[in-house]
């Protein structure tokens, strides 16, 4: 199994990768990225995944090539893994494609569950990026862009969600959970939050922070087949003690329970379980379909 990097239209060898020094990405942050997972060579929802990163690259008045489209699931099959990870980036000077063997959840892990805890840094709600300012026509295109930069955007200014990860694990946990500026759940630091509470399911809506998942979203629409009513709404912080069982959520990790918060064991239940083999069966499908 091996790396894989195709960039600005070839494929290249890994280390032999280079970006400009005046890079905007690199000098400054602007740029946007999304991280898909591929089955047996198969990107599960590519299309979802790039159109919300061209919404992010938008922002910065950066464009995604079609070309990148076609060259997702090559990648993935070039690395002779059958789960990885691949990661779009767009910056003003390049477009990359990077692909390499996904490190997944172990079995223990899935059974058990895993630590989390509350980190310091909050979310900033959509709406800070979001208020107009009528002064000048400037003003107005600078909101029109930062109005791009919701819920589901990826940018490479991602000191905050890394910075938030590295506190979680100096604290012993695999994951960092961040509340609102109200102190409501809002997500973890790579990945979103579900709780249970009986035929209950719900996630904290998008207006909290958390980014627009395309794992979450399938997770939604599958939580019928499992007999649950799911919801997006605004989820107070007790309820994730108070619930019958809590998971995170992403491509990588697809449904993970929680066994604790900040040392604090959460109830164990099957739905996320159940959840995960319904998202396995819905990736399933959707491969059949599209072969």
């Amino acid at each position: 199994m091996s790396r894989v990097l195709w960039i600005d239209g070839d494929f290249v060898a890994v280390e032999s990768a280079r970006v400009p020094f005046l890079d905007r990405g690199y000098q400054l942050g602007e740029g946007a990225f999304a991280t898909l997972r591929a089955y047996d060579g198969r990107c599960f929802r590519a299309d979802r995944h790039l159109a919300q990163l061209r919404r992010a690259a938008a922002a910065f008045g950066l464009s995604v090539p079609r070309a990148v489209d076609d060259v997702l699931d090559e990648a993935a099959t070039r690395t002779g893994a059958a789960d990885a990870r691949v990661r779009v980036t767009v910056t003003d000077t390049t477009c990359s494609v990077f692909a390499e063997p996904m490190r997944v959840p172990t079995d223990d892990e899935y059974a058990r569950g895993v630590a989390v805890v509350t980190v310091s840094a909050r979310r900033i709600p959509p709406a800070c990026f979001g208020a107009r300012d009528e002064r000048t026509a400037e003003a107005d295109r600078v909101d029109v862009a930062l109005g791009r930069l919701d819920a589901s955007a990826k940018t490479t200014s991602y000191a905050m969600q890394t910075l938030a990860r590295r506190e979680a694990e100096a604290r012993g946990a695999a994951e960092g959970i961040q509340l609102t500026l109200d102190g409501d759940l809002a997500c973890a630091t790579m990945a979103n939050l579900f709780v249970v509470r009986g035929d209950a399911l719900a996630t904290p809506s998008l207006d909290s922070g958390c980014r627009a998942g395309v794992t979450r979203a399938a997770v939604l629409e599958i939580a019928k087949d499992v007999g649950l009513v799911a919801e997006e709404r605004r989820v107070a912080a007790r309820e994730l003690r108070e619930c019958d069982e809590a998971f995170l959520t992403s491509a990588r990790i697809e449904c993970l329970p929680i066994a604790s918060v900040d040392g604090a064991p959460v109830a164990r239940g099957s739905r996320a379980h159940a959840l995960r083999a319904a998202l396995r069966d819905l990736i399933r499908r959707e491969r059949v379909r599209g072969s």
